[in-house]
């Protein structure tokens, strides 16, 4: 019995270190300096985009946010920096670009606008007829 309550401890202990709600933010928007989608696609399919997302040194990816518009989705990749309230944390200078897909479902207007945001580059976009 004693057994059990001392593992049932430890597991509260190492919840409550990992979800420390006093822990600072470690999100962060990611630069995305790529992006491809299809020039058209026919009424009623998906559209697939994918992007170049920046990450290194102690940035990682975590996911993608998008605002979808009948017209347009605008994405924002996010990820957290690890040394984001940690003081003297010394990060690697290497920085690298992985590509990431993201499927969207009909309907969609034609033109249909996809737009991505970065908080150092400038805004990709690019069109896709629907027809």
């Amino acid at each position: 019995m004693s057994r059990i309550i001392v593992k049932a401890i430890g597991i509260s202990l190492a919840c409550l270190m990992a979800c420390n709600p006093f822990a600072p933010d470690q999100s962060v928007d990611l630069d995305v300096d790529g992006l491809n989608a299809p020039p058209s696609i026919t009424p009623g399919s998906s559209l697939t985009v994918s992007m170049s997302v920046r990450t290194g040194g102690c940035t990682i990816f975590d996911h993608i946010a998008v605002l979808r518009l009948e017209s347009s989705a605008h994405f924002v990749a996010i990820g957290r920096n690890t040394a984001k309230g940690r003081p003297n944390v010394v990060c690697p200078a290497v920085v690298r670009s992985d590509v990431h897909t993201y499927t969207l479902s009909p309907p969609f207007q034609s033109p249909f606008t996809v737009k991505v945001v970065s908080p150092s580059l400038p805004t990709l976009t690019t069109t896709v007829v629907v027809q």
